[in-house]
């Protein structure tokens, strides 16, 4: 997106503290903006709803957004929902009260967000003396120290007098110039915290941009809710837009969408990206203040960017986490989200409501597991590491279903970019193999048509296809090849048929197993015939070979040599596929011989005529059409010859 949509970068900060500290009063003092919009805030004399403030300073090339949460406990739902996409805080902590207890709860709920850099504003300092000042300095200085805001200034500020306003000015926007860049997965995706209808418009949407960017006219994906819809119109700033992108805070005007399908909590992304789930693989970290351990199975709320969901929280290294401890767990959820890995979360107890702990999301999609469980511990140990560790388990995850580089990209929220480079390194040490239209490669030369299998579970399926193949001849120990189809029906138990080709086609390179036309075997096999059926193969062949183009029937020969019809059957067969004889039709059966005789024959007459009939073939052998026949016929179907209405012509 071009800056002449977007012409300042946002930085987004918001308040935190207890509730009548002075966060609405000290936004609206450095902005002259009243943040408390709704008739029952003025009412009631606080903030119940987000607030969102924007300021643009004259000479600063950054745009500040504040988002002003409510402080009274009751609200720590919509807290959350706001601080969920900040880049930095705005600590307030009243003079008068000093450190009270949502600004401890705030406080702990902006750590476990991963927020790392912020100010504190000590306001109402028109309410008491310079020596109280000093004294909830010192105290705030102590709740800090080896937290994300130690060493961060604290300015003493009064909403009323205008004292340190432009004090606390000054050092937002020195934030705002050293805040980090946000990562940027390139994929839109915008948690909605905001729902409400706009007259002439219809249905808007807000939220702050996670990643990528949107422009009018294109279509989104709201979930949950499965909703599809073309973006009407986008505001920025009360300003239309063309678009917007990574870190703005947003309204979308939907079309065709009614405000009753639409709720906070939900996300807005690219089509076919955001998707939802019911288990949530995350590591959590337990507060050192919560006062009790956490035990397995325990019901707890839990908050991903803007939504809130009952759940259960299942332990999978313990049976108890105690304060201060951290965890891998599972999150079961008695209702659906959308969420990725690498977004921060919150927990809060499910009643008494008090927040006892945060962490990061591993696996967004994730299955159920088997506590204690080594292998499953090892995978999410992994999920935290580097990317290519990263990406490395998604393969695994997958186990025998190969995925494609698009489909891994949206598994783990990264840039394509990245993801591709770790694709490619994991390909080069031999932990994937690269399946491109039924062949496996080493991984060079992606493109996006090719998928990608763990090196561990492909080589588990190179050994299931040769099991397949050896149980069949264990049952049918006079085959020389086994058809091609049914090898298939089998393996499809385990994965698809791309990866099969390419599984064949490998073991055929590798010269592990032989290929020929439709049918596979191991390579170099040979079946051992007893004494007394070699005699009858012996004789078998020596009947259709003194015959030579009056082929006797196969039920004829089987009574010249004197051999039970079983046995005669399978030994046959035998000799068809060691291609001693071939099978012509149902009925013909000829010496490989006389096959390639015959072919000589046809090539040459047909090279010297241009064509051969059923009947110039007849009398050239002196038999009947029969034969002729299916000569012919067999010649058509190997590609020697093509037939044009009677006459049969080479290929």
């Amino acid at each position: 997106m071009t800056n002449a949509v977007i012409e300042k970068k946002q930085v987004i900060i918001g308040t935190a503290g207890h509730v009548d500290h002075g966060k609405t009063a000290l936004v609206e003092a450095l902005t002259g903006m009243d943040a408390d919009t709704l008739a029952e805030e003025k009412r009631r004399g606080m903030t119940i709803e987000l607030g969102f403030i924007f300021m643009d300073a004259r000479g600063f090339d950054r745009q500040v957004v504040f988002i002003d949460v409510p402080g009274h406990e009751k609200f720590i739902k919509t807290m959350v929902a706001g601080a969920s996409s900040i880049d930095a805080v705005l600590l307030v902590i009243a003079a008068d009260e000093g450190i009270s207890a949502q600004t401890a709860e705030h406080f702990e709920i902006l750590e476990f967000l991963g927020i790392k850099s912020g100010a504190i504003a000590v306001t109402k300092t028109d309410l008491v003396d310079n020596e109280c000042i000093r004294a909830v300095i010192d105290k705030i200085e102590d709740f800090v120290s080896g937290t994300f805001l130690d060493g961060s200034s604290i300015v003493a500020v009064s909403s009323v007098t205008g004292e340190g306003i432009e004090k606390i000015k000054s050092v937002l926007f020195d934030i705002c110039r050293k805040v980090e860049k946000r990562y940027d997965s390139g994929i839109f995706r915008m948690p909605i915290d905001r729902v409400f209808t706009m007259q002439g418009f219809g249905t808007v949407i807000a939220g702050t941009v996670l990643s990528g960017e949107v422009k009018v006219g294109d279509t989104i994906e709201i979930r949950p809710g499965g909703i599809r819809a073309r973006v009407r119109g986008i505001q920025i700033h009360n300003k239309t837009s063309k678009g917007s992108c990574i870190g703005r805070r947003t309204a979308i005007n939907l079309q065709d969408v009614k405000k009753d399908k639409l709720w906070r909590g939900q996300c807005a992304g690219a089509p076919d990206s955001v998707f939802t789930t019911r288990r949530l693989d995350a590591r959590l970290n337990l507060s050192k203040s919560c006062g009790s351990k956490l035990k397995n199975r325990a019901r707890v709320r839990l908050h991903v960017g803007t939504a809130e969901m009952i759940s259960r929280l299942v332990l999978l290294d313990r049976d108890v986490l105690l304060p201060g401890q951290t965890a891998l767990a599972q999150f079961v959820l008695e209702t659906s989200a959308a969420a990725l890995p690498g977004d921060r979360f919150v927990i809060r107890t499910f009643s008494p409501l008090k927040t006892i702990g945060g962490g990061m999301i591993l696996d967004a999609a994730a299955v159920r597991h088997k506590r204690f469980d080594n292998e499953t511990l090892e995978g999410l140990s992994r999920l935290e590491g580097n990317v290519k560790d990263v990406v490395e388990q998604v393969f695994i995850k997958s186990r025998f279903v190969p995925k494609s580089l698009a489909e891994a990209v949206l598994d783990i929220g990264r840039r394509e970019d990245e993801t591709e480079k770790a694709v490619e390194s994991l390909c080069d040490a031999g932990k994937l193999v690269r399946i491109t239209s039924g062949v496996a490669g080493d991984g060079k030369h992606l493109r996006s048509a090719e998928r990608y299998l763990h090196s561990g579970f492909y080589g588990d399926l190179c050994e299931k296809l040769v099991s397949i193949v050896k149980g069949y001849f264990e049952a049918y120990p006079y085959k020389l090849l086994v058809p091609v189809a049914d090898v298939q029906s089998k393996f499809l138990r385990f994965s698809d048929r791309q990866i099969f080709a390419a599984i064949i086609e490998d073991l055929c390179s590798k010269g592990v197993l032989c290929k020929k036309g439709l049918k596979v075997g191991p390579s170099g096999r040979e079946v051992e015939l007893k004494p007394a059926e070699q005699k009858i193969a012996n004789r078998i062949v020596e009947v259709f070979e003194k015959a030579q183009f009056a082929t006797p029937l196969e039920d004829e020969v089987c009574g010249q040599v004197k051999a039970v019809p079983a046995v005669f059957k399978k030994i046959v067969g035998t000799l068809i596929e060691k291609e001693c004889l071939v099978r012509l039709t149902g009925k013909v059966t000829y010496h490989a011989e006389c096959v390639e005789k015959a072919r000589g024959i046809v090539t040459e007459y047909a090279r010297m005529n241009g064509s051969i009939t059923v009947a110039q073939l007849r009398d050239e052998l002196g038999v009947s059409r029969k034969y002729a026949l299916a000569l012919l016929e067999y010649f058509d179907g190997i590609g020697l010859t093509k037939r044009n209405r009677d006459e049969h012509v080479l290929k």
